[in-house]
């Protein structure tokens, strides 16, 4: 994976991805542009002729860090936390041929430790919005989830990001259109910071596949996995975020929302908020 500066992703993609993005491009374009969405955009699906490699350019819907916490949630057991405090936590996983991981926590190192109690802490985290923005949250999950479970996909996440920050900005760093819609959610913490929430669905190439179904048959022994067909991984992905969002108490804190306005990304909710806000004085509101 490569950045291109702060807003932009460039991702290999195994010939099993290439050919699913293929297949929806027509129906994942129509998607995301006649409603609003939580799912990544992706603006260029390409292949380097010289190595036959397959590539897709995204943005980085969450931007750069650092950040305060940094979540790759799915609603199950693999649920986990990238990043706390600026630091990242390496993946340490315990296989089944590492037998010594099996037998207590005696054996493990200290980096499987912080990274087994990161998965603790993702599995229960609560994410917390204003009313409004999280029933407009919740509307866009289930139509993103009604989606990806239409075309077979499961196995996908969402990438929630909190940053502490001088004042509110997009995901990609600015404060103008180029956010597509893709609204960072802000609420004043108590040393007078901004606490910025960026949400995004990501990996959503997964088709559930005979692999899949032979892996969700190995794994049968586990509790709350992810590899499950992907009309039940919509319902459960849709009703743990449901339960895991919170609404934000009117004190101490005080939320507001940066609305970007842009092309089909407006709609009638969003333009209200953004107006009364603006009118307050506590919303930025970029137009094209």
């Amino acid at each position: 994976m490569a950045r291109v500066g702060d807003g932009y992703l460039v991702k290999e993609l195994s010939k099993g991805d290439h050919q699913v993005l293929l297949q929806i491009a027509g129906s994942y374009a129509r998607h995301v542009r006649s409603g609003d969405t939580l799912i990544c955009p992706i603006y260029l699906h390409f292949q380097d002729v010289a190595s036959g490699r397959f590539f897709f350019a995204m943005r980085n819907s969450v931007g750069r860090g650092p950040f305060k916490a940094l979540y790759d949630l799915k609603g199950c057991a693999d649920d986990k936390l990238l990043e706390r405090d600026g630091c990242p936590l390496e993946a340490v996983h315990k296989r089944i041929w590492n037998v010594g991981m099996w037998c207590g926590q005696t054996g493990w190192s200290e980096k499987r430790k912080l990274y087994y109690e990161g998965k603790v802490e993702a599995r229960s985290v609560e994410i917390v919005m204003a009313k409004d923005q999280r029933e407009a949250f919740l509307l866009t999950l289930q139509r993103d989830t009604d989606w990806l479970a239409g075309h077979r996909l499961m196995d996908y996440s969402l990438l929630v990001g909190i940053k502490e920050e001088a004042g509110p900005k997009t995901a990609s760093g600015g404060l103008g259109p180029a956010a597509l819609g893709h609204r960072p959610l802000t609420r004043q913490g108590e040393d007078g910071k901004d606490i910025v929430l960026l949400v995004s669905i990501i990996d959503f190439l997964q088709l559930w596949t005979n692999g899949k179904k032979c892996a969700r048959c190995c794994k049968s022994m586990e509790w709350n996995k992810a590899t499950i067909p992907p009309v039940p991984y919509a319902r459960r992905f849709a009703s743990h975020f449901a339960k895991r969002t919170l609404v934000a108490t009117a004190e101490p804190e005080v939320w507001c929302c940066e609305t970007v306005l842009c092309e089909t990304r407006l709609c009638g909710f969003w333009l209200s908020l953004s107006r009364t806000l603006y009118a307050l004085g506590c919303c930025e509101v970029a137009r094209c």
